[in-house]
């Protein structure tokens, strides 16, 4: 019914002619007739542009055209949300290098909401189909012919297919308003009719031509215009575009020319992950018995030795020693810190063959400041001995011996000479052959840990075991001798 009671009324005349309709910043999509894609939901755009027209509106009298409005220069913003299946956005002008009879002017454009509803998709040959709604609030300024003098509302089938590097897209549809007369210019029911193709070079770039004519003059005139534009979108979402316009009839809105700029960022939602196929609660892919909606490691089997065989994966190190299962003899017993699972059976030992040297994890004690040795010393020479006994291939061991800096230089290395010597001497006299033993003391001088450290007193006194080959054998290596003055006697 608003229809017909339209169909013999008239329009106030909106000259900028400029409708943006097209807010997305996708290169797939059209400046001035828009898309029938409403984007993927949660995706939004937002923009920011400028047009500049000469010549939109002319009066033809029985001399000639004038120019009623010699130029309009028009700052847009606008932007748009994807939601549910609809996409809503909106553009919002604002005039400020207006010109016309009165002479400059800046006025604000009637602002537009808009609404776009996709019907249907592409399938074969069949175009994809969407309903675009718009209803205009009239803030614009009617007297400077920028505005209406009350709302106006539209309806437009937009129809679009893209083939190859190709896409095409038409409108057809329909605008009403408030009826008024204006420069002998009567209105009926506007029709807004849009085509449009486009050539993409990839995802980024595009290129386009449109044909697009405005509704706002009925069927006394009908301005078209025809636009060339350009677009590329960055990767993360800001996009530019740029064009030019010229009127081919003439009529309200039409100029002679128009240059169109315009800048905006895009952010698309990323597709969420594909739907998991349903998990069969029985599947058991590495077969060791439990299923894979409960098995940490579905391609591993278990190992069932007693260690977490619930988990669904294979233990390598039960007790986390270093020491893998298949040369740890003690798999639930750790070896000591000061042992080289690189070279241990797993088991913690007092005294371990480590490849170039016998590592102790226990200390040997002697008595302060002299080389005699105490008693607790005993366990762990014991094991050194067995170590020894066990290698007759190795042919020589130096026995180190190293001080803390506790003490002068002189008698750091004299005293830790002759320990070195009370533990090789102790050795031998338990039936290691005095040519495969040799001693020497480094004093102070090749600590283990800064002296500042908390430790310093505690590790760096010490006794190591190191095998020599026959080229790296110390000249000056004690064999049987000790000063008797650190001895004590």
């Amino acid at each position: 019914m608003l229809l017909l009671l339209a169909a013999h009324a008239a329009f106030a005349l909106d000259a900028h002619g400029y409708e943006l309709l097209g807010t997305s910043g996708n290169p797939h999509s059209f400046a001035r007739v828009g898309t029938a894609h409403a984007g993927r939901a949660g995706s939004w755009d937002s923009l920011l542009g400028f047009d500049y027209a000469q010549n939109p509106l002319a009066e033809t009298f029985p001399w000639g055209r004038e120019a009623v409005m010699p130029s309009l220069g028009t700052i847009y913003a606008g932007g748009g949300y994807s939601f549910g299946g609809l996409r809503v956005d909106g553009a919002l002008p604002i005039h400020a290098m207006g010109e016309d009879q009165t002479g400059s002017f800046v006025a604000p454009g009637d602002a537009r909401l808009g609404v776009l509803v996709p019907a249907f998709g592409e399938a074969g040959l069949r175009p994809a189909m969407g309903v675009q709604t718009n209803l205009w609030l009239p803030t614009g300024d009617e007297t400077h012919h920028v505005g209406g003098l009350g709302p106006r509302a539209s309806a437009a089938l937009v129809f679009e297919k893209e083939v190859a590097n190709f896409g095409l897209v038409a409108m057809l549809g329909a605008e009403i308003g408030v009826p008024e007369t204006d420069r002998n210019l009567v209105a009926g029911i506007g029709p807004m009719l849009g085509l449009g193709a486009r050539y993409h070079l990839n995802d980024a770039a595009s290129a386009a031509l449109e044909l697009t004519s405005q509704s706002d003059v009925g069927g006394q005139t009908w301005p078209v215009e025809a636009t060339l534009s350009g677009r590329y979108r960055l990767p993360q979402g800001a996009w530019a575009s740029v064009g030019g316009a010229a009127g081919l009839t003439e009529g309200v809105g039409a100029a002679s020319f128009r240059a169109i700029v315009s800048v905006g960022w895009t952010y698309t939602k990323p597709e969420p992950p594909p739907a998991l196929p349903p998990v069969d609660p029985n599947l058991d892919s590495d077969g060791d018995h439990i299923p894979d909606v409960t098995d940490r490691c579905d391609d591993m089997a278990e190992t069932y030795d007693g260690f977490a065989d619930e988990d669904g994966c294979p233990e390598f190190d039960g007790d986390a020693d270093g020491v893998p299962f298949e040369r740890d003899e003690c798999p639930r017993d750790a070896i000591h810190p000061e042992q080289d699972p690189r070279y241990s059976d797993g088991c913690p030992k007092v005294a371990e063959f480590a490849g170039d040297r016998i590592v102790i994890t226990q200390a040997i004690f002697f008595a302060e400041g002299r080389a005699e040795l105490m008693p607790s010393a005993t366990p762990v020479l014991e094991a050194v001995l067995g170590v020894m006994n066990e290698h007759p291939e190795i042919a020589y061991f130096l026995v180190e011996g190293h001080t803390n800096q506790n003490g002068g230089d002189a008698f750091n290395l004299r005293l830790s000479d002759a320990r070195a010597f009370a533990v090789m001497s102790w050795l031998g006299e338990r039936g290691i052959p005095g040519t495969r033993l040799l001693s020497k003391g480094f004093g102070e001088t090749r600590p283990l840990v800064e002296a500042d450290d908390p430790s310093a007193e505690a590790v760096n006194r010490r006794v190591e075991f190191r095998v020599v080959a026959v080229e790296e054998l110390p000249r000056d290596a004690r064999r049987l001798e000790i000063p008797g003055d650190v001895l004590g006697r």
